[in-house]
């Protein structure tokens, strides 16, 4: 008996603090981020490399579709989603997540809303859509490359 709590207390020591740490995944994060949030919705990873940035297109069942971008220092500096289900934003949107619920609290919408769009200065994040269809993207300005248009975040 005694052996079976000394060993849920080592469980408690060495899993709880990998529960406490803090995410670094989507926007802001590394590579490595990138391939947990693969790891995390099951997804299968197309790495494209373009001039000045490459897209983690992840591809998951029931036909969603994450892209990440990544500037030339590896740093996710934007995402955006399609699919019949909206998307875990507090993955994609990482430590930004706070920032972006914040800023909806504060833009006092009433009402059904169909689209969102939330623009703090540090964090642009656009979403829409409806069941079965929803979209949208978010990015970091600061992060975005010299001479590359929002258009190429699609």
């Amino acid at each position: 008996m005694a052996y079976r709590s000394l060993r849920g207390v080592l469980l408690l020591v060495v899993v709880l603090p990998a529960w406490t740490l803090p995410a670094h995944a989507g926007l802001g994060g590394d590579a490595a981020s990138v391939l947990a949030d693969a790891t995390e919705m099951h997804a299968t990873v197309n790495s494209v490399s373009q001039q000045l940035y490459t897209i983690e297109e992840m591809t998951a069942e029931p036909g969603m579709r994450v892209r990440e971008y990544l500037n030339r220092e590896g740093i996710v500096f934007a995402v955006n989603w399609a699919g019949p289900v909206l998307p875990d934003l507090q993955r994609l949107l990482g430590t930004h997540y706070a920032e972006y619920t914040a800023a909806l609290l504060a833009s006092n919408h009433s009402g059904l809303q169909r689209s969102v769009r939330v623009s703090t200065g540090d964090l642009v994040v656009e979403s829409g859509g409806h069941l079965r269809a929803y979209s949208g993207r978010a990015y970091l300005p600061a992060l975005l490359p010299a001479g590359v248009p929002l258009t190429e975040l699609n």
